[in-house]
C-alpha cells in the first residue's frame, strides 16, 4: 500500500490543477496515463528449441524462449511483425463516503487456436483511504488506509480543502496493461509496368 501513500499525496498536491478545470464545486480528481508501443520483426525461428529472434528498427536483436504457453507457436513466420504495447494509468477521485479498503484484479486474453499469437494482461489495483482530519490552517489532510497507519499530506492550495470533508474517501486506481500481437506484413506491390 505504499503506492497509496504516494498517489494520495499526488492527489492533494494536484488539487489546484483539477479543481480549476472542473469548477469550484467539483470534488477533486486526477488522471494520468502513458502508453508505449514498439514494433519488432521476426528474423529467425528455432522451432525445435522454441526460440524466436526479433529485431528492432535500430537493428538490435533479442532471442526469446517461447514456452508451452505460446499455444500458436507454429503460426509464427520469419518477417512477421511483433507489436508490443505497454499502458499505465492512475486515477484518483474523492467519494462522498465509504470504508477504507483495497482490491486487485487481473484480466488476460490470448489468441484462439490457429491464429497468430497474441495476448494481453491487465492488472488493476484499487485502494481507498478515508479522510480522518482536515487542518485548514496548516493546509493538511490526514488519510487512513485499511490496515495501515494514518498519514498526513499537505495541500499546495489550502482553498482546495473546502472541496473535501472528513469522512470522504480518496479512491486510487492504478492500472498496468501489457499486450502483444503478431501480424503478417502486407505484401509489397510490384511496380506497374509502363508501355514504351
Amino acid at each position: 500500500m505504499r503506492k497509496l501513500r504516494t498517489l494520495a499525496a499526488a492527489l492533494v498536491l494536484a488539487l489546484p490543477l483539477c479543481a480549476h478545470a472542473q469548477g469550484q464545486s467539483a470534488s477533486p480528481s486526477f488522471h494520468a496515463s502513458a502508453k508505449e508501443t514498439k514494433k519488432f520483426t521476426i528474423v529467425k525461428i528455432d522451432a525445435p528449441g522454441r526460440v524466436v529472434t526479433i529485431k528492432n528498427a535500430s537493428g538490435d536483436t533479442l532471442s526469446i524462449p517461447c514456452g508451452d504457453e505460446v499455444k500458436n507457436f507454429a503460426q509464427l513466420k520469419v518477417n512477421d511483425i511483433v507489436t508490443t504495447t505497454y499502458t499505465e494509468s492512475v486515477t484518483i477521485h474523492v467519494e462522498g463516503g465509504g470504508e477504507a479498503g483495497a482490491s486487485s484484479e487481473t484480466m488476460t486474453s490470448r489468441a484462439k487456436p490457429g491464429e497468430k499469437p497474441s495476448g494481453s494482461i491487465i492488472m488493476r489495483e484499487t485502494a481507498k483511504a478515508t479522510i480522518k482530519a482536515i487542518d485548514k490552517t496548516k493546509g493538511t489532510v490526514t488519510l487512513q488506509p485499511m490496515n495501515e497507519s494514518a498519514f498526513t499530506v499537505t495541500a499546495e492550495d489550502k482553498a482546495n480543502l473546502d472541496r473535501v470533508q472528513v469522512g470522504n474517501v480518496v479512491v486510487v486506481t492504478y492500472t498496468i496493461g501489457h499486450a502483444l500481437a503478431v501480424t503478417t506484413p502486407a505484401a509489397k506491390k510490384a511496380p506497374a509496368k509502363t508501355k514504351g
